[in-house]
Formats: C-alpha cells, sequence, structure tokens
C-alpha cells in the first residue's frame, strides 16, 4: 500500500556519535550508535522520496515553529572543531511550500528563507540536529531531499498539529515521506552532565520512552512543567511533533533504544506501517481545538480522570470563553455538552471538561467506549459574548445562535443547524429546550460562534 508517511522515527544528534569525532568513545554508546544504523537502514528500505527533519538545533523562536524552504542547504561541525566534515542537501521546495499553505491558520510557522537571511544578517546552515541523524541516513542510501523545521518550545501539542500538517501537505502532491525528530533527552542524567544534575531527569527520560512505546500521547502531555524544566532537554517539542506524524500511521516498532553513557539521553524509536491495516483517513485540516477535545476524551477513557490544562497554555485558548464540543458517529450525532459562559479559567480547560461530558455524560446516550474514539468526528464551538435581543430581525439562525431565558429557564441553540432557517424556528424550538410555554415572551440573547472542525 502507497502510504504517504512511510517511516518516522526518533534519533538523537550528539556528533560524539560520528566515528570522525567520537572514535574510541563509540563503544561507549554502541547500543545507540546500532539503533540509529538499523533505524537509518530501516528507514531507507521503506524508500521514502523526501526526509522531513525538526531540528532543535536550527533557529527557533518564542512565537512558532519554523521552516526553512531554502532550494541548497550547507553546513559543516566546524563549531566542534571538525570543519572538515562538510554536508549539503537539496530541499524539496515543493513540498516546503505546501506546508507553509496547509499551516495558514493553524499553526504560527515563520519562513526562513534567503530573503530572512539578508534581513538579518544570518546564515542559513544544516545545523547538528540535521547533520547527524543525516549523516546515518546518506550511510543508509538515502540520497533525496529534506524539508527542514525547527519546532516552538513550549506549546507542544501545536508540535504534534504541526507532525498531522506535514503528513497532510505531502498527501496533497503525493510525496512518500519519512519524518525524523530530531532530539536529545534529559541533559541531566549524571554529576558530570553539560547541564548539571537533576534526578528528575531519569525520571522525564523514562515518561518519554515509555510513552514512545506505548504510544501514549496523553502520557506525555501528562508531565508536569517543573519536570520537563528539570529535565534540560531539547527533544520533547521534536517528540510531540513525531506523534502528530504518527497519527495517520498504523505504526510498527522495529527498532527502540535508550542509553545515557555521558549523562545526556539518547533515544531512538523507529516507527513504519502495519501493512495489514488500512491507513487513517486523513481530515482536511486539524486544529488546536479540535486536537485538545480528542486528547481530553482519549486521556479520560484510559486515566478515568480529567487531563490537566496544557502548560504553557497555548495562546488561542487562554481567554475565556464558552464552548460546546460536538461528537458524530458517522452522520449521528453522539454526544455534545456546552457552557455558553465561561466555567473554566480559560478557553482550553473548557474544552477538556466539555470534551469529557460530551463523551460521558449526554443524558440522552450511553458513554463513549475506547473503541469507538476512532470513529467518532469531533467539532468544537467557541461561543463569543451574549448580546441582548430587543427585535426578532435581530435574529439570523444561520449567522447567531440564540439563548432564551424565563426565570431559572434556560435554553440554548447553535446556529447554521440543518432544518432551521427561520428566527422563528430557531425561538420555539429553544424554548421547548428550555421548558418555556410557548405564550411566554423570554428574555432573548444572540451569539457568535466560531467552528472548528
Amino acid at each position: 500500500m502507497n502510504y504517504t508517511c512511510v517511516a518516522a522515527a526518533l534519533l538523537p544528534h550528539p556528533p560524539i556519535m560520528l566515528p570522525e569525532i567520537g572514535g574510541s568513545e563509540l563503544a561507549k554508546m554502541a547500543h545507540t550508535v546500532q539503533a540509529v544504523q538499523e533505524a537509518a537502514q530501516g528507514i531507507a528500505a521503506q524508500k521514502p522520496e523526501t526526509i522531513v527533519i525538526i531540528s532543535p538545533h536550527a533557529y527557533v523562536f518564542p512565537d512558532g515553529a519554523a521552516i526553512f524552504p531554502e532550494p541548497r542547504l550547507y553546513g559543516n561541525l566546524g563549531s566542534f572543531g571538525y570543519p572538515e566534515l562538510t554536508m549539503s542537501a537539496n530541499t524539496d521546495m515543493p513540498l516546503a511550500e505546501e506546508i507553509i499553505r496547509e499551516a495558514q491558520s493553524a499553526v504560527t510557522l515563520h519562513r526562513i528563507d534567503s530573503t530572512w537571511s539578508q534581513q538579518y544578517g544570518h546564515p542559513i546552515t544544516i545545523d547538528q540536529g540535521t547533520f547527524v541523524p543525516l549523516y546515518y541516513l546518506r550511510q543508509a542510501g538515502f540520497d533525496g531531499p529534506i524539508v527542514l523545521l525547527s519546532p516552538r518550545f513550549s506549546h507542544y501539542n501545536t508540535m504534534t498539529v504541526l507532525g498531522k500538517i506535514v503528513v497532510k501537505a505531502a498527501q496533497n502532491i503525493h510525496r512518500r515521506i519519512a519524518v525524523i525528530a530530531s532530539g536529545d533527552l534529559s541533559h541531566r542524567l549524571l554529576p558530570q552532565s553539560p547541564n548539571g544534575y537533576s534526578p528528575q531527569g531519569a525520571v522525564f527520560d523514562k515518561t518519554v520512552m515509555t510513552a514512545l512505546q506505548k504510544l501514549d500521547l496523553p502520557l506525555l502531555q501528562s508531565m508536569p512543567q517543573s519536570l520537563i524544566d528539570d529535565a534540560g532537554m531539547c527533544g520533547l517539542p521534536s517528540v510531540y511533533f513525531l506523534f502528530g506524524s504518527l497519527h495517520y500511521m498504523n505504526p510498527v516498532m522495529p527498532v527502540y533504544s535508550y542509553e545515557g553513557p555521558f549523562g545526556v539521553g539518547y533515544g531512538v524509536a523507529l516507527y513504519i506501517n502495519d501493512d495489514k491495516r488500512r491507513p487513517m483517513e486523513m481530515p482536511a485540516q486539524t486544529h488546536i481545538q479540535v486536537e485538545l477535545a480528542r486528547q481530553s476524551i482519549s486521556y479520560y477513557l484510559q486515566h478515568h480522570t480529567v487531563m490537566s490544562v496544557p502548560s504553557p497554555i497555548p495562546e488561542e485558548l487562554a481567554d475565556k470563553a464558552g464552548a460546546f464540543v460536538s461528537l458524530h458517529k458517522g452522520s449521528r450525532l453522539r454526544g455534545c455538552i456546552g457552557t455558553f459562559l465561561p466555567m473554566q479559567l480559560n478557553i482550553a480547560s473548557e474544552i477538556i471538561h466539555n470534551a469529557v461530558s460530551a463523551a460521558t455524560r449526554d443524558p440522552r446516550f450511553t458513554p463513549l467506549r475506547p473503541d469507538e474514539l476512532n470513529d467518532i468526528s469531533i467539532s468544537v464551538d467557541i461561543l463569543g459574548e451574549p448580546e441582548a435581543v430587543v427585535s426578532i430581525d435581530e435574529l439570523d439562525p444561520k449567522k447567531y445562535g440564540v439563548i432564551v431565558m424565563s426565570h431559572a429557564q434556560t435554553g440554548l441553540l447553535l446556529p447554521d443547524l440543518e432544518g432551521i432557517d427561520t428566527p422563528q424556528q430557531q425561538l420555539a424550538i429553544a424554548k421547548e429546550k428550555a421548558g418555556i410555554p410557548p405564550q411566554v415572551r423570554p428574555d432573548i440573547y444572540r451569539f457568535t460562534v466560531t467552528r472548528y472542525e
């Protein structure tokens, strides 16, 4: 079967892993070197046309990820004392441009090209995070183009969205790709570690590697920020990106390795598709609001508790607003719960709680089973602030939702619902939902909705 993403891997990137630099020291990380070689050979065997690499050592920005659509990239390891170790690579420009197009309105993605380089005086080079994995991929026989990305630190869930966007972009232009998440884990495993020592470093690494082994994204998301900070890592945003690319695969893991001989955690994980199963169908675009709702439901169904709000909170989810989460199985509603006024401290928390309620507490339906989740489509409606309505002429059921209130009775109807074409229909149904008699004139409010599907 012609999968779009034929392989995906977490690969470490210490220059000491190269024989020209490490020499006899390679014996101390023999398991890692062997695992990387096996992973590279496994990737090359899948015959990808392009390698997409995300590296935390390329230019990194606080407000978004970055892509480097420069036709030809060059680099060396002169900063490590080995300027003679050089590398060049062609960029798959059509794929890079398609990723940029697909990312619009979904994630912030900075364009770092020759124009940017000239404007700011910074050269665009192949960094160590790209150089080391590509070195082994070249050894394994891959000689095709690449697309280079850099992640956004914090806001890790947006990196999962970006991973999905990359695969969707590749599908749009019929490109077979492999995804490389370049990153090292904790830099604080031993007293002689480059960033000092913390006992939390080993805890962090074990959590990440367990999440990779079990394909358990909620476990990754459950890590407190204090644990992440204490770890002193560079690879976590790349791991989130990897999970995004895996979403549309049926992954099996033929290579898995971990060791930390120099006080830095080196994790290796290769995933390829299980040819016996169909890959998931891809939606046109995945929004962070929908992704968070799905993650919330998945986490609750696995752990029977509500997941924590991502830390730091993504900018798009930091404000307060009411939110509705709707679940559909095919064309049939499977749950819908929401709040027309904010009940939580932020939109992220509003979505998390309402998603769980829609899946398990809608009195019209039985609670969602874990085996149903893959068959469920999710939409998230973020509500604008309600406005009082004086005249029915101010209503438009295609544009505005409506709230009716009479004493303690309240009814709400979202906009643009099938079969509701007039304000009169909208009001009648909202009053019926609230239990307000037809002859009673309630207080009426309208609100706008931003829908994410």
